[in-house]
């Protein structure tokens, strides 16, 4: 992948991942390392959190459609090459959080998905994105449900 054109963006906008009936099947063993490799990574990239995330679910059945979004994730790291976490000291000194959720996300279950960040000083000390347990009736029981967690971590 060394000759490969870059993209700016880690997957399409909308993307409907899932397990189909009529997918191609693909390397499983090939495709469990690229994703073993892409889950280390994240410790020091939390931008692909999201997306390795999501090819993480797929690590029993890969399809084609699937590796293509790993290798999308490989070209967007081409392009992205020197970016990464820094972490500096500052002088303010106050903890900040964020969370967000996506109301019935997972196609296949209808549960959502919720994420949170948190910061000291301004460094962030804290990034999670998880699937809820349950499935929200509405989008404001999703980020009802998303901002509790996040709480609850920055406390």
């Amino acid at each position: 992948m060394l000759a490969c054109k870059p993209v700016e963006t880690l997957i399409q906008v909308n993307h409907q991942l899932g397990i189909f009936p009529d997918q191609v099947p693909t390397d499983m063993g090939r495709y469990q390392r690229l994703v073993g490799k892409l889950i280390y990574l994240t410790h020091t990239r939390p931008d692909i959190t999201y997306v390795v995330g999501v090819v993480s679910q797929f690590m029993h059945a890969p399809s084609e459609e699937h590796m293509d979004v790993v290798y999308r994730i490989l070209r967007y790291l081409k392009g992205a090459s020197g970016k990464g976490l820094l972490y500096s000291k500052n002088s303010i000194s106050n903890i900040e959080g964020y969370t967000d959720a996506d109301w019935a996300r997972d196609q296949i279950t209808r549960r959502s998905m919720f994420g949170y960040l948190n910061f000291v000083e301004r460094n962030l000390i804290t990034l999670k994105s998880k699937k809820q347990k349950v499935i929200a009736r509405s989008n404001a029981e999703a980020e009802f449900r998303g901002m509790a967690q996040g709480i609850c971590e920055l406390l």
